[in-house]
């Protein structure tokens, strides 16, 4: 209770007559007027806490730190349930009304004591439930948050939104007191009366100290809080600041320093992911599968970094709205664009320039984004000349978005995106002289033209629905296109100015194609009838037409202005092929109980092709609970199913690699994977992680020995086996994720091998896969010194992946009785490659100015210009050269004996690079 002596009417008085006194310098009245403020209830002070599934002991332990209050309880008093609290500002009755008001605990405040005892289990007075619902968005540019956390403080429970920033929490009548949360951004609170479905919609305000965000919720669907396991939210801030090669920041390759993901060549953009191969992984941009994600054979991917918002990689635990690929889901959602107000970004680099543009077109109602890369190449026509040869390469990326909300209910998107590679190499040469003899004079004229275009084309319409506030739709119609055309012309043309003169033209012209185009229709349902269950379920179609190659000639030839010929030839390739890909699913993530979370959901999916079709019913499962002080662990296992290859002679992303579907002969691909985790955020703003896995892969296709599918598919079924693979490994990783250094490590120790039981490859014995790697190690650092200067630096360890070499050479005798000497291999991937390693920096000077922000990025790709390989070859040398006479007297001789040695090709040493970018 309240002493009357320490009134604020009191209180007030005594201030003015301790005035006075001062004044007088009276010891006695000065003591008088310190007692009575130092016992004006302290009670009222205010005080702020945070708290994720505390015990009582924890609970009690922080709340001693922060107020000064002692706690005094038997061991009667025992909670019913852990707490969880985020609260600001309340003083100490209102925080412990929170804590206990569903407990079995009482409190007592005497003094600087609080007196805990036990009472009767409070007991919940039935009532009605209604239902929030809304979007979260940036409060600058209504762009909506994937991912955001809300939290209903009063009952514990709490969503997070959807990919299109969409929330519903359903809760009791009464009192709601919400908050919002998104790392990068001020939480936002949110307290009023629930006696009505409500729709609330929250801006929130960005914060440059990037204060930790505490997740009270695990519905979201990747990270150590989700119940989803192997999957990794990766924010586009980090992506920007991780250096990579020419300056260029890119998804793909930041994906590769995540543990259990590699390059397949060294500094190249391709993905191995947990012993799978480069088609093994499904690519989406919006939702839409990409097919060739890679620029300058690999080096780049086709993502701009200024384009794209979020960023989600699933290894294993495959959500089962997800299905098409073995090994992971690399999920890409673009920018929505600004709906308040005009910005943009300029970017000019070593290689590339880049342009980013986005704002209302009509404000809060209707935005744009539009985004545009190229290198410096694409505006010079001929950029390279040498004598008589001509050549040029560049590539360029395009994406254009339309986002139209018609109300708080239905919204519009359109979305497009263009990128091409284009390569092209001219050359001629002419030749004459006279002839002194007859005085005739010849000349000769060539001239030849190349041309190798390879891209992609993809166009989307997307309709968001809010059905109720308990259910959201998404639906998309879309159009996808990879194409790669290679073109080929050459003419000759000689003169002979003889009597009658003499002439002769010769011309071939040449066009390869190949290629994939689908047409898709998706529909998925986000359902949250309760705070403790989110189900999915959609269906979708695929129509997919498949070009593997049509290859078209063209001959003309004349002589002395007659024509000899004048043939076009078709190859007998040239054929479509189609296949119908239908699939359905549904998937609940759902509580039971405080600590256990459980995700549950089956793809059921049907392939047409040939007229034959095949089913697959794919269960996907994972479980996460939680221990005390920050201890988890998480179980998974997922069912895949693929129905298309790609096939591929070379280990880079070349553009004559072909995508065919399964036939008649050859079966989908499955994969069975299980997974094991154990995650500890004990220490604020940590987060340590350990998972092991264990995948079974059934259909998987090799090459024949000494098949070669460098641009042709002709009787592919015919060149390739199929087997079983198996990968296996242990993957750590520790990450920080606050504070002005931030970053990870992680370490995979991994298995990967083949096995083709009826012999056709290496006699039937296991053998490891080309990118078995034993050991990865990825070291990931940015520090912010201040607001102008900040530094990224990685360091990448890989051990050395597998190739074929020839061991020895043998003598073959063969039937005409001829000798041949030929190379000899024992099995294949017999050669363990050397390990490879690098280390990148890059170093950010940024600048305020009157209109935006200038930024200087200087960069060091890898910096101690460690020599590692792109290509390896064998090369035998030669020893012990013997003499002798043959039978005619003549002296001849051979080599007795030869070794061989293995030569390497490094394409990408030490690389400087500079990078200017003005955002305004």
């Amino acid at each position: 209770m309240k002493s009357s002596i320490c009134s604020p009417r009191t209180i007030r008085k005594l201030f003015l007559v301790g005035a006075v006194l001062l004044s007088t310098c009276t010891l006695q009245s000065t003591l008088v007027f310190a007692t009575c403020v130092l016992q004006a209830n302290p009670s009222q002070t205010r005080f702020s806490i945070k708290l994720q599934n505390a015990t009582l002991e924890e609970f009690v332990k922080q709340m001693e730190q922060k107020t000064g209050y002692s706690f005094i309880y038997g061991e009667e008093v025992r909670l019913n349930s852990r707490i969880t609290l985020a609260v600001r500002d309340l003083t100490i009755n209102e925080i412990l009304r929170k804590a206990f008001e569903m407990q079995p605990i009482g409190f007592e405040i005497s003094g600087k004591h609080i007196l805990l005892h036990k009472r009767p289990m409070p007991q919940k007075t039935a009532s009605r439930r209604f239902t929030i619902s809304g979007y979260v968005t940036d409060g600058a540019s209504s762009e909506t948050l994937i991912g955001a956390n809300v939290l209903d403080s009063r009952q514990r429970v709490g969503t997070a939104t959807n990919p299109f920033g969409f929330y519903t929490l359903t809760l009791p009548e009464g009192d709601a007191e919400l908050s919002f949360s998104y790392l990068g951004y001020e939480t936002r609170h949110s307290s009023f009366p629930l006696n009505q479905d409500t729709v609330l919609n929250i801006r929130l305000n960005t914060n440059n100290e990037l204060a930790e965000v505490i997740i009270l919720s695990d519905k979201k669907e990747a990270g150590i809080q989700a119940t989803a396991m192997g999957a990794h939210e990766i924010p586009m801030a980090q992506i920007q600041h991780t250096p990579a090669v020419l300056g260029e920041a890119d998804i793909l390759k930041t994906i590769q320093l995540m543990p259990g993901v590699q390059a397949g060549t060294e500094g190249f953009s391709g993905l191995y992911v947990r012993g799978g191969g480069p088609d093994q992984n499904l690519i989406l941009l919006d939702g839409i599968p990409i097919y060739n994600a890679d620029h300058l054979l690999g080096v780049f991917s086709i993502f701009t970094p200024e384009a794209v918002k979020k960023v989600t990689l699933f290894k294993s635990s495959f959500p089962a709205r997800y299905g098409g690929r073995l090994s992971s889901i690399v999920d890409v959602r673009t920018n929505d664009g600004d709906m308040k107000r005009y910005h943009g970004a300029l970017s000019i680099g070593t290689l590339t320039d880049k342009i980013h543009l986005e704002g209302p077109i009509i404000k809060d109602r209707t935005s744009f984004s539009l985004s545009g890369r190229t290198t410096h190449t694409a505006f010079m026509g001929k950029a390279f000349s040498s004598g008589g040869d001509e050549f040029n390469y560049y590539f360029y990326d395009l994406n254009a978005k339309v986002n139209h909300k018609f109300n708080d209910r239905s919204r519009l998107f359109l979305s497009f995106y263009h990128g091409k590679d284009h390569y092209h190499f001219n050359f001629k040469e002419n030749y004459s002289y006279n002839d002194s003899g007859s005085g005739n004079h010849y000349t000769n004229n060539y001239e030849s033209k190349s041309g190798l275009n390879w891209g992609n084309t993809i166009a989307a319409g997307r309709w968001n629905y809010v059905f109720t506030n308990k259910l959201f739709s998404n639906t998309t119609i879309a159009f996808n296109s990879y194409r790669m055309i290679l073109k080929g012309k050459s003419k000759e043309q000689n003169m002979y100015s003889s009597s009658p003169p003499l002439s002769y033209f010769y011309q071939y012209d040449s066009e390869y194609r190949s290629g994939i185009r689908d047409w898709s229709f998706r529909t998925d349902f986000d359902y949250t009838p309760i705070p403790s269950h989110h189900i999915k379920f959609g269906v979708e179609y695929l129509y997919h037409t498949f070009r593997p190659e049509t290859n078209t000639s063209k001959m003309k030839e004349e002589e002395n202005g007659v024509t000899e010929q004048d043939t076009l030839y078709n190859s007998i390739s040239n054929s479509y092929l189609h296949g119908h890909e239908a699939s359905v699913y549904a998937e609940d993530n759902f509580d039971i109980g405080s600590r256990t979370s459980l995700n549950a959901g089956v793809h059921v999916s049907l392939f047409n092709t040939q007229g034959k079709n095949y089913f697959s019913i794919q269960p996907r499962l994972s479980v996460h609970y939680r221990f005390d002080h920050g201890f988890s662990v998480k179980a998974s296992f997922s069912q895949m199913a693929q129905y298309v290859h790609q096939l591929s002679s070379t280990p880079l992303a070349m553009p004559t690699d072909l995508w065919v579907p399964i036939t008649k002969n050859i079966r989908p691909m499955h994969a069975n994977q299980y997974s094991l985790g154990g995650y500890y955020t004990g220490v604020p703003g940590w987060e340590f992680s350990i998972e092991g896995y264990y995948k079974q892969m059934r259909n998987v296709l090799e090459y024949q020995n000494g098949v070669s599918f460098f641009g042709s598919s002709t009787n592919w079924e015919e060149k390739v086996e199929m087997g079983e693979g198996r990968s296996m490994g242990i993957e750590f990783m520790a990450q920080k994720t606050t504070g002005k250094t931030t970053g990870w490590l992680a370490y995979t120790l991994a298995k990967a091998d083949r096995q083709f039981k009826d012999g056709s490859i290496n006699d039937g014995e296991r053998f490891p896969y080309k990118y078995d790697r034993r050991h990865s190690i990825s070291l990931c650092v940015n520090h912010k010194f201040n607001e102008r200067i900040d530094i990224g630096v990685s360091w990448i360890y890989n051990s050395g992946s597998t190739v074929t070499l020839p061991e020895q050479q043998t003598v073959i005798l063969k039937p005409d009785g001829s000798i041949e000497q030929t190379n000899y291999i024992s099995k294949r991937n017999n050669y363990r490659l050397p390990a490879s390693h690098r280390l990148n920096i890059g170093v950010n000077f940024n600048k305020k100015t009157k209109h935006g922000m200038r930024t200087w990025n200087i960069s060091l790709y890898n910096a101690y210009n460690s020599m590692n390989p792109t290509f390896v070859y064998g090369k035998r040398r030669d020893y012990d050269y013997l003499a002798y006479k043959d039978e005619y007297g003549k002296y001849t001789g051979g080599y007795n004996t030869s070794k061989l040695f293995i030569k390497k090709i490094t394409l990408l040493p030490i690389i400087p690079s500079v990078t200017y970018t003005y955002k305004f």
